[in-house]
């Protein structure tokens, strides 16, 4: 064969290797690549703080086992939630779930667990459900209702839920000692079947009827009770899902004081003072409802081991310094004890002229409700105000 003939061949062999290797690359970028995604499931009071975690996190581009990772969080109210863990009724499977409390993610495992006998939250070890951040149940009333319950029913600063209910059973605020021109007393907490602080609050109430901070179902079903929390909540104008958000928009004639998540109540403070001019009043109640926002990482087989590993790894993240100080800029509290709650964007730093304590007064913890009672309570609440 002719030199330039193998020449030839040669150029043609090679050109036709480097065609096929830049087959193989285009083709190979072309097929997806493999990726973990983690979808939490996220209390609403929380989202806005962990959506920004997640996007910060994916930024940094993580990976777990050296497989990029993305964080995705889903919105969804506690009281959703816990009904879709109960009958297994998800589209896609979470790999987590940032609930309100420890007490809906223990509900939920016992759900899922007489429906499959098998836990698939775990309360011990590194993949236990772990509270990420805080938030207590406070009463907002605006100042000038404030001084006239105070006057009407004591002078220890607190207002409580006995005090509500006989404010709400006044003819008007003029026999309470008020104006009549402020019409009668308007009460406002979120919709129970919506936000599980409306649900709190309604336990709560119950603690204070029976002046106790554990209630049973069978507390929660005694009729004298149902007709003591009828007298109280048909002083509710309109449920909305956050309670303050009526508040926020309507004022004095929606809602003269509340019980509400304390994050969100500091993170719509900015907008309610400057639309309605008035301060208010931020009170504890004795005893104090917690929210603690436990990451649960979910154990069932429907997610991989990796997509639990890399839940574990984010819950990690979210409990770094720098993410518990986040919390402060969203009206949350760190679980953190070296994080100090009055740092930089601290909401709680920023409102305490009304009232907002960074150390929460020593009271006792008002214990959620079984199963059993909350749905006693949303059964109740249905027959009594949507049917």
């Amino acid at each position: 064969m002719r030199a330039p003939t193998r020449l030839l061949l040669a150029l043609l062999a090679g050109g036709l290797v480097i065609a096929c290797a830049m087959v193989v690359v285009a083709l190979r970028g072309q097929l997806p690549q493999e990726r973990i995604t983690v979808r939490v499931i996220a209390a609403l009071p929380a989202e806005p703080w962990l959506s920004e975690a997640a996007r910060r996190y994916n930024a940094s581009r993580p990976t777990s086992e050296g497989v990029p990772v993305t964080v995705e969080v889903v919105p969804m109210d506690g009281v959703t939630a816990l009904n879709r863990w109960a009958r297994g009724d998800w589209d896609r499977t979470p790999t987590a779930w940032l609930a309100e409390t420890r007490d809906w993610v223990g509900q939920a495992n016992a759900a899922v667990t007489e429906r499959l006998g098998r836990d698939v939250f775990l309360p011990g070890g590194e993949y236990r459900d772990q509270p990420v951040a805080l938030s207590p149940a406070v009463w907002a009333i605006f100042e000038s209702r404030y001084r006239v319950l105070q006057a009407r029913f004591g002078q220890d600063g607190q207002i409580d839920w006995r005090d509500i209910h006989d404010a709400a059973v006044a003819r008007s605020w003029a026999a309470l000692g008020g104006p009549s021109e402020w019409g009668r007393f308007k009460l406002v907490i979120p919709h129970p079947k919506r936000d599980p602080a409306g649900l709190a609050a309604m336990v709560a109430a119950a603690g204070a009827y029976y002046t106790k901070a554990s209630v049973s179902t069978d507390d929660l079903k005694n009729p004298q009770f149902q007709q003591w929390l009828r007298e109280t909540l048909d002083s509710v104008v309109d449920f909305s899902p956050f309670g303050v958000e009526n508040m926020l928009l309507f004022g004095y004639s929606n809602g003269d004081a509340g019980q509400v998540i304390e994050s969100y109540l500091l993170t719509n403070l900015e907008g309610l003072q400057r639309r309605w001019k008035e301060p208010l009043v931020i009170l504890y109640p004795d005893p104090i409802t917690w929210f603690d926002f436990p990451f649960a990482i979910y154990m069932g087989p429907e997610t991989s081991a990796r997509e639990k590993n890399a839940a574990l790894e984010f819950k990690r993240y979210l409990l770094s310094d720098e993410q518990q100080r986040n919390t402060l800029r969203y009206g949350l509290r760190p679980v953190s004890t070296t994080v100090p709650l009055d740092g930089e964007g601290s909401l709680i730093a920023r409102w305490k002229s009304m009232g907002v304590r960074k150390q929460v007064p020593s009271t006792s913890r008002m214990r959620p409700a079984s199963r059993s009672g909350l749905t006693e309570l949303l059964n109740w609440f249905v027959r009594t105000y949507e049917q």
